[in-house]
C-alpha cells in the first residue's frame, strides 16, 4: 500500500476515534461526573476541614476514616452559623511526651462537643463498662465473621480527659461516637446522659437537642475563640510529631500481651470484658487499646488490629490484620 494511502487512512482512523469520544452518548456523562465533582470539590474547599486539613477533596473521598470525619462535619456545619467553630484531627499533648488523637471536635456556645468517628459497617455490640466491642460482619454462604475492637466510649473518655488537661479548665464536654450509616447497632447499652452512640444520619438531630436542653450559652464568643486558637496549632503538627505518634502506638501494641480472638457465638452473654467502674482500668491498659485502633489499614481505612497466625510457617506469631477481614485482607508484620 502506498505511503499517502496509509497516512490517509491513518486519519481517517484518527478522525473517527474522535468522533466517537465527542459523540454525545458518551461525552454528556463524562460532562455531568466532571461537574458533580467540581461542585462538591468547590464546597469542600469552602468548608473547615479543607481550611484545616489541606488535604484534596479526592484524597479524603478516597480515604474512608477520613471521609467520615468529613461527612460528621458536613452535617453539623450550619452550626457554624451560631457561633461553632470546628477543629479536626488534634493531636493533643501528653503528660508523658506523647499525644492523643482527636477526630472532630465542635467548640459551640453550648460546650465541646467530641466526636470518635467509626467508619466500621456490620452488626455493632458492646455496652458502656465493656473493655471490648464487637462487630459482626458477613462472610458469605450464610456465615459471619466477628472482631473485636476497644470500647470507644473508653477511648473517647482518654481524650476528653487530656484535652480537659491541656485547656486547664472543666468546660462542659459532650462524648460522642459516630458510626458509619453503614452499620446497624444492634445491641448498645449506654447509662451515662453525657455519652451518645449513633449512626451518622442521627447526628445533626442529636447534638441539635442536646443544645436546645439549654437556653443560655456555657461559652461566650470569645471563650469560643481563644479555645479555638489554642488548639489549632495541635491540628497543625509537623511529620515528626506525627510519625513519633504512630511510634508510640506501634511501642504499645508490641508490649501487649495478645491473644488469639475467640469470639463467642452468643457475644450478649460474655461478661469477661465486663467490669463494675470503668475507672478501674488502668492507665496502661486504656492507653495500649486505645493504641490498637489508632493503626488504619491503608487499604480500606479501617482499624488494624493484632492478630495470631494458627498455621503455616509463621504459626504462633503475631501480625497486623485489618478489621474488615475478609473483606480486606490487608496485613502487615509487627516490627
Amino acid at each position: 500500500m502506498p505511503l499517502q494511502e496509509i497516512f490517509q487512512s491513518f486519519l481517517s482512523s484518527f478522525f473517527q476515534t474522535i468522533l466517537l469520544l465527542i459523540n454525545p452518548i458518551v461525552l454528556i456523562p463524562v460532562i455531568i461526573v466532571i461537574v458533580i465533582l467540581a461542585k462538591k470539590n468547590k464546597e469542600y474547599k469552602n468548608g473547615a476541614y479543607y481550611q484545616i486539613t489541606k488535604l484534596p477533596y479526592l484524597s479524603v473521598r478516597n480515604d474512608i476514616g477520613r471521609y467520615g470525619e468529613y461527612y460528621t462535619y458536613k452535617r453539623l456545619k450550619h452550626f457554624e452559623s451560631e457561633g461553632s467553630k470546628f477543629l479536626f484531627n488534634i493531636y493533643i499533648p501528653k503528660d508523658n511526651d506523647e499525644t492523643t488523637e482527636i477526630d472532630v471536635l465542635m467548640i459551640s456556645p453550648k460546650g465541646l462537643f467530641v466526636f470518635e468517628s467509626k467508619n466500621y459497617s456490620g452488626w455493632i455490640f458492646g455496652s458502656e463498662n465493656q473493655i471490648n466491642w464487637y462487630q459482626t460482619l458477613p462472610a458469605g454462604r450464610g456465615r459471619s465473621h466477628k472482631e473485636n475492637f476497644y470500647n470507644p466510649i473508653m477511648q473517647n473518655r482518654s481524650h476528653i480527659k487530656h484535652l480537659k488537661a491541656f485547656l486547664g479548665t472543666d468546660i462542659p464536654v459532650r462524648s460522642i461516637i459516630v458510626f458509619s450509616d453503614r452499620c446497624t447497632l444492634k445491641n448498645v447499652k449506654i447509662t451515662s446522659n453525657d455519652i451518645s452512640v449513633i449512626n451518622r444520619y442521627n447526628v445533626n438531630p442529636v447534638v441539635s437537642a442536646i443544645c436546645n436542653q439549654s437556653q443560655e450559652n456555657l461559652l461566650s464568643a470569645e471563650e469560643i475563640s481563644n479555645i479555638y486558637n489554642k488548639l489549632y496549632p495541635c491540628t497543625q503538627t509537623d511529620e515528626t510529631t506525627k510519625v513519633q505518634h504512630i511510634t508510640n502506638i506501634h511501642y504499645k501494641i508490641n508490649a501487649t500481651p495478645t491473644q488469639q480472638v475467640d469470639v463467642p457465638e452468643d457475644i450478649t452473654q460474655t461478661n469477661n470484658d465486663v467490669i463494675e467502674n470503668p475507672s478501674t482500668v488502668s492507665q496502661e491498659t486504656e492507653n495500649k487499646a486505645e493504641a490498637s485502633q489508632e493503626l488504619k489499614c491503608p487499604k480500606c481505612g479501617a482499624n488494624l488490629i493484632i492478630r495470631v497466625a494458627t498455621r503455616g510457617a509463621n504459626a504462633g506469631k503475631n501480625f497486623y490484620g485489618c478489621s474488615n477481614y475478609p473483606k480486606c485482607r490487608h496485613i502487615e508484620n509487627i516490627k
